[in-house]
Order: structure tokens, then C-alpha cells, then sequence
């Protein structure tokens, strides 16, 4: 008989203690997690070294076999690169914004609906989530058993899927034992299959890595830790903002809010550098650091670059609609 590890979905193997799913043979009887997702949920310990499957395999296997997708998004990664790989799911889906908890209060979450259509052109349903605080998981696990009775859950490698099954495991009050979970790339390597209830029968799919995205190494295991909190700034003519180690100098007066983790270093000064190129910005406009997060920018100005490739940087019109916060 065949065992899978409930943590990342590999088959239980005692042959070869480097290769995934590998348990002690005296143990993998009675086991219900391979070694390292044992030592992941204990001692905090994790392999960085597993690659993660390519999108299209993940998309390929969702297509044909899938008969509903949830797609789990961070609300401060949304860019077209991922919402690319989206629009790529051919059967029913819906897109869930995670982190809701940090978008502005004075913003209704109809204005982000609307520019994600006008913007994106999403057409699925649409719902948003945090986590952190519980906001809006009853209310999607409600809305998943009125859709299907089986569901895959997708998202890019540390986007929450994981934290959110156990949270649904929570809400459901299923006796499932709970997924494994960290701030490190790759927990989940294959597909984990769960029967919530009998109404109700989720896949957790292994995350998946898209390229022309900024990764700092300490961003993942630092994020939940140090929180995500809107900063602003009010920017002067001529002054540069550093986000980490690159720069963005505005030549003109705006008010600025970052979108980011509150571990990324932020400084405003006056600085003489030889920027690389400039970004003309109208008003009310999100300046993308893909895989870090947005800057929303509320008038129009002229920006001067330093130290980061324009590949990663995507300017739309603001998520938030014609808003102001």
C-alpha cells in the first residue's frame, strides 16, 4: 500500500533519506508526515534545495482534471505576470485576493473588482480573504460548497494555500489533520487530496515560481513575523525614496503609500545619483516592484530610476479605482 505524507503530498519512501518523502522504514508503518515536514512543523527545519513543478505542469494537470479552482493570490503581488498564469485555468475558477486586511478602509472591495476587469480583464468570480484575521473564510468555504464538490486550491510557492486549507479545515470542523505550513519556498510538492466533509473535497497543489519577479531571501520567513502595514510618504520636488537597495527619485510634489512588508527598508532623502532611466506617471497611478509589493502614487510626476531592472516594474492605474484613500 502506498502512504502519502499529509504534509507535502509525497509518497512515504525509506530507500533514500535525500529524496522527498523519506521517513525511517521502523516508522513509515504508523507515520503520517515524511521526516522533513516532521522537522518542518517541530523544529522549524526546511530543505531549500527541492525545485518546485514548472506552472504549466500544475496548469496542465488543474485543466484536465479539475473541476473548480480557487486561485489564492497576495493582494500586494497582484501584477500581470500572475494574473497571466491565471487566465491560463480553462475550467470554473474564482480569484482569491489574500491580505485584504491591509487595503485602506475608505476602499470598497467593488472599486478593486471593477479595475481588476477593467485593468486585467478578470471575468471569474472574485473574493477576498486575510488569514491573519479570519476575514472572509467562512463565507468562501460557504460559497465553494454551493459551487462544487471538489476544488483545487493553486497559488505561487508561499502565497498562503496552505494556511488557508487549515483554516477551512478549522471552519469546517473537520477532524483532518492539519497541512503542513512555513515562510519557506515549496512546502507542498505534490498534490494533497482532502475531504473536508461530505459536501466538500479540497486539492492542495504544490506552488509554482514565475520569473521577472524581485526575491529577497529574508522577505518570506519575515513577512507574517514584522506585518504588512500601508506606509505613506509625502514626497518634495526632487527628493528619492530607497526601497532596499534601489532608488526612485520624483521630481515633482505627490503623496506616496507603499504596499510592502514592513521588513523591507524604506528612506526618503536627497540624494545625487546617476539614474538609470525615467517613468512618467499620471495621477492616481500603482508603480509594481513585481514580488515586493506597489507603490500607489497620487499625482502626476515624472520619477527617476536607480538600481532596478525595468523587467520587474509594472505601472497600471490604480487597484483602488478612483479613489483616494
Amino acid at each position: 500500500m502506498i502512504k502519502i505524507c499529509y504534509g507535502c503530498g509525497s509518497k512515504l519512501q525509506f530507500d533514500d533519506k535525500d529524496k522527498e518523502g523519506y521517513i525511517p522504514k521502523d516508522k513509515i508503518e504508523n507515520s503520517t508526515y515524511c521526516q522533513r515536514c516532521f522537522r518542518l512543523i517541530h523544529y522549524g527545519e526546511n530543505k531549500d534545495s527541492i525545485t518546485p513543478k514548472s506552472v504549466n505542469s500544475i496548469i496542465n494537470t488543474i485543466n484536465k482534471n479539475a473541476k473548480y479552482v480557487l486561485f489564492l493570490i497576495d493582494f500586494i503581488t497582484l501584477d500581470s505576470n500572475i494574473l497571466n498564469v491565471f487566465k491560463k485555468i480553462k475550467v470554473p475558477k474564482c480569484l482569491v485576493i489574500s491580505k485584504c486586511d491591509i487595503i485602506p478602509n475608505s476602499i470598497r472591495f467593488e472599486a478593486i473588482v471593477q479595475s481588476l476587469r477593467v485593468i486585467y480583464g478578470i471575468t471569474s468570480d472574485i473574493r477576498f480573504i486575510s488569514s491573519y484575521d479570519n476575514l472572509g473564510i467562512n463565507s468562501l468555504l460557504k460559497f465553494l460548497e454551493e459551487k462544487t464538490n471538489e476544488c483545487y486550491i493553486i497559488g505561487e510557492s508561499n502565497s498562503g494555500k496552505s494556511t488557508l486549507i487549515n483554516k477551512m479545515i478549522d471552519y469546517a470542523g473537520s477532524k483532518l489533520n492539519k497541512i503542513t505550513t512555513s515562510y519557506n519556498l515549496n512546502t507542498t510538492l505534490d498534490f494533497i487530496r482532502l475531504n473536508l466533509s461530505n459536501k466538500l473535497t479540497i486539492i492542495d497543489s504544490p506552488g509554482f515560481v514565475i520569473s521577472d519577479r524581485l526575491e529577497l531571501n529574508f522577505l518570506n520567513k519575515n513577512t507574517i513575523k514584522e506585518g504588512i502595514n500601508p506606509k505613506v510618504y509625502q514626497m518634495k520636488d526632487g527628493e528619492t525614496l530607497s526601497v532596499n537597495d534601489f532608488f526612485l527619485k520624483f521630481e515633482n510634489k505627490c503623496n506616496v503609500t507603499l504596499y510592502m512588508s514592513n521588513c523591507i527598508s524604506v528612506k526618503k532623502y536627497y540624494k545625487d545619483i546617476n539614474f538609470s532611466y525615467d517613468l512618467n506617471l499620471d495621477d492616481n497611478t500603482d508603480l509594481i516592484i513585481k514580488g515586493l509589493g506597489f507603490i500607489n502614487i497620487k499625482n502626476k510626476t515624472k520619477i527617476r530610476v536607480f538600481n532596478i531592472n525595468n523587467n520587474y516594474l509594472e505601472v497600471r492605474k490604480s487597484i483602488f479605482g478612483g479613489s483616494y484613500e
